[in-house]
């Protein structure tokens, strides 16, 4: 028993090892995909939020520098973030049928502004902290749902580039998307 504990914990830090610089002081960007009904498809993200708002607002600037910027908005600022981050998901988090035509995730449900604002100071605090590698800022829950106009089975899925490494879950089958591989097909039923 304690060897596959041991083995384990070796697996997870090699895998955290492969995603570890995009991801800072936060969990691993995961994605679950279940079939709602024959024509609805829900999305259940659980995000590294402050990452994946500096990968979308401010790429060039410093996590640190971000982090304080952010902290600092305004309650209308960062309402019109969130919404821009909104219109975001909505243009580039799609499925492609097998007809060719795509169907665009919509309904995106993004956590409030205060647990948005507790992330991105959380982070802060353990950016600053001397020893990170103990801590981390738990994901926060982004969903959406995706409508069809008949019932398929095969899907091609492509997310917004700035939510990579995204680990994918569908029914028992995992798949990472990343920016080498960022897209999948993957059997819905």
């Amino acid at each position: 028993m304690r060897t596959l504990h041991q083995f384990s914990i070796a697996a997870c830090l090699f895998l955290n090892s492969l995603v570890a610089g995009a991801q800072e002081l936060g969990h691993q960007n995961t994605l679950e995909i279940k079939r709602y009904s024959n024509l609805e498809i829900s999305l259940t993200f659980a995000l590294n939020l402050p990452t994946l708002l500096h990968k979308v607002f401010a790429p060039q600037s410093s996590y640190a520098t971000f982090l304080k910027a952010q902290i600092e908005l305004s309650d209308k600022a960062l309402d019109q973030e969130i919404a821009q981050l909104n219109a975001k998901f909505s243009k580039n988090a799609f499925m492609t049928l097998p007809s060719g035509a795509k169907v665009h995730a919509q309904e995106w449900q993004l956590p409030d502004k205060q647990s948005i604002r507790n992330a991105l100071t959380s982070t802060l605090i353990l950016l600053n902290m001397p020893d990170k590698g103990t801590f981390h800022v738990d994901p926060l829950l982004v969903t959406a749902r995706a409508q069809i106009k008949a019932p398929v089975s095969r899907i091609q899925l492509q997310l917004p580039p700035e939510m990579n490494p995204i680990l994918v879950s569908i029914k028992s089958d995992n798949f990472w998307l990343t920016d080498q591989i960022p897209m999948a097909i993957f059997q819905l039923d």
